[in-house]
Parts: C-alpha cells; structure tokens; sequence
C-alpha cells in the first residue's frame, strides 16, 4: 500500500513505523511505503488547495506505483476536503487514471467510513483553526452527515496538531458534551492515534474514529486485503460496506 503524506517536519509520524508493528509482523497488514509530499503545514485554505493539486501528488505518488504499490491513500485530511466532496472525489479520480491503481484520501475515507457504519449525526473534535473547521463541517454535510457538536483546537501548523494529548483533550471534549452518543471525529493525520484508538474510545464512552484509523482501513479496502488489524481499526474492522 502507498501512503501519500505531507512532510511537514516531525520525523515520529506513526505512518512511517506500520511495518515494523506487531500487526504487520503478523500478516495483518500489508507492506506499506510512505510518499513524502513537500509541504510546510499550514493549516490554510489556499495552501492546502496547493498542497492537494494532483500534478503534486502524482509525482511523489509514481515511484511508489512502480515498487509495486497496489493501492494508494492520499493521507490528509484537510488537503483532501478542503475543497469540498466533488474536488474530493475529482481528486482521487484523477489520480487513479493517472496512476492506474485505486485511490483514495482522508477525506474520502471519513465518508466511506461513516456511510459503512450508518452513522449521519457526529461530533468533531478538530485540531484545526475555525475556518478549515467550518469547511470539514460543509464537506460532511454535503456527505448527508450532520456535526452536532464540534470544537476547533486552532492549531496553526501540522506540527501544533502532532503535538496535541489527544486523550487529554478527548476527555476534555466528551466531559463537556456527555450527553451525546455521536460518534467522535478526530480529524488530521499529523496525530498519531493508531494505538490510542481503544484507549479514546474507552475514555469517550463511544465511538471514535480518527483520520489515521479510517484511513488505513480504506486502504486496506481497496486492496481487498483478507486480514485486519482489529486493534487499530476497533469498530471499522470486519465492514467493507
């Protein structure tokens, strides 16, 4: 599986490390490579239009096509919704014909995720400022998904969103909306949730699904691979809806 990620400095993203996990060591993943597209984070509209533009995306996205790589994840969240459910969905088409493998992103991901589970009511808790907030909040509407409860941490940069306590602020979230059964968004792939993923949900007292998580998961998807890692994918594994 290729990975398409932002580089935006911190070296410790967990994507870099899946195949070194106890999930790939047991075949419950497949090998997957990082692509890393140049960016310097900036959670700002029109530099993440820039940073999604796919003449951009297949370049770092070719090698990894020719090492073999049968399915590909553009995985950013903003640089994958910013412009809307249509450029989503042109964006991971027009790389699929340039490309010649499926193709998805972050983005796309959360809606595959959320139409798999039958959810159409959540919560998010977002890592970025109001405004990109407010435009994850018009992609998911334009998916038939309504946010109930949202709130936007304002982190500037990527690096701000990675160096988040995740746990800490989803306690925080759910502690101030505990009447609530939506499920919990936890957008942006700078965080690394992967194996926090049951902790939060037990801290959330429901679900919760990450950009990370859901994105793996559709990847794996598109592979049609026969193993998942349960651990890392809690309520999505096993649905391929």
């Amino acid at each position: 599986m290729g990975i398409l990620l932002p580089e935006d400095g911190p070296p410790d993203y967990e994507w870099y490390e899946l195949d070194e996990s106890s999930a790939f060591r047991k075949g419950n993943l497949p090998l997957i490579e990082v692509g890393k597209v140049m960016s310097d984070g900036h959670h700002e509209p029109a530099a993440l239009l820039a940073l999604g533009a796919t003449d951009r995306l297949s370049r770092v996205a070719e090698p990894l096509v020719r090492d073999g790589a049968q399915a590909l994840v553009w995985a950013c969240t903003s640089g994958s919704f910013i412009g809307g459910l249509e450029w989503a969905k042109a964006q991971a088409n027009e790389l699929e014909k340039d490309l010649g493998v499926p193709v998805t992103s972050t983005a796309l991901a959360f809606h595959d995720a959320l139409s798999a589970l039958g959810y159409r009511h959540v919560d998010i808790l977002s890592p970025y400022p109001e405004d990109v907030t407010k435009q994850l909040v018009g992609f998911l509407y334009e998916s038939n998904v309504l946010v109930e409860n949202v709130k936007a941490l304002d982190c500037t940069y990527a690096a701000d969103s990675h160096q988040l306590d995740i746990v800490e602020e989803v306690r925080a979230f759910c502690a101030e909306h505990g009447s609530s059964g939506n499920p919990l968004l936890i957008p942006d792939t700078a965080i690394n949730t992967l194996e926090l993923v049951e902790t939060m949900n037990r801290q959330a007292g429901r679900g919760v699904l990450t950009a990370n998580q859901v994105s793996l998961w559709a990847g794996l998807k598109l592979m049609k691979w026969p193993r998942q890692p349960a651990t890392y994918l809690n309520c999505l594994a096993g649905s391929s809806r």
